[in-house]
């Protein structure tokens, strides 16, 4: 288990480096947009729906990584005071719940994904940009947060239930 769990690791980490370069392309837009709007006075149809685009692009693909890094919002103000094994039975208890969230949003991006792949669809604005990708990256975002919650909530409940000859 621990190789597979590690494999997680490895892609939600490598995926999340490599989608962070989509950062600058975002910076590279924003400053395009500010020096053809200000200095030359020719605003761009593409810069301002584009930037959203990429940036909720990289959000949604980018939750495995913060899943990883413990960088989702918790509120620790009775978690912190659980013991290791307190933190993992509710840890467990909250997977559950998170579990049926995540199918909903895997299953039903999917669908949404799918429909709009075939549809070809576009954003309907002056620019009109494909939009499937962004719909394809919701239940493939997903997906990585779920294997990453998985790994990390196993551990977790070896961890904390491990016995103590184990532990050395």
């Amino acid at each position: 288990m621990r190789k597979i769990f590690l494999i997680i690791d490895t892609i939600n980490d490598r995926f999340g480096n490599v989608i962070a370069y989509l950062n600058v392309a975002v910076v590279g837009i924003v400053c395009y947009e500010i020096v053809a709007r200000y200095v030359f006075n020719l605003p761009t149809l593409w810069a301002s729906e584009g930037m959203v685009m990429l940036s909720g692009f990289m959000y949604v693909l980018a939750g495995g990584y913060a899943q990883l890094y413990k960088r989702h919002v918790r509120i620790d103000l009775l978690y912190s005071r659980l013991s290791e094994k307190g933190q993992a039975v509710c840890d467990a208890l909250a997977f559950i719940f998170f579990c049926f969230f995540m199918y909903a949003l895997i299953w039903h991006g999917y669908l949404f994904a799918l429909e709009s792949v075939q549809l070809k669809e576009t954003s309907g604005t002056p620019w009109d940009p494909i939009v499937y990708p962004i719909k394809c990256a919701v239940p493939v975002g997903a997906a990585l947060v779920w294997l990453q919650m998985t790994a990390d909530v196993a551990r977790k409940v070896y961890n904390a239930f491990k016995s103590e000859e184990n532990r050395g």
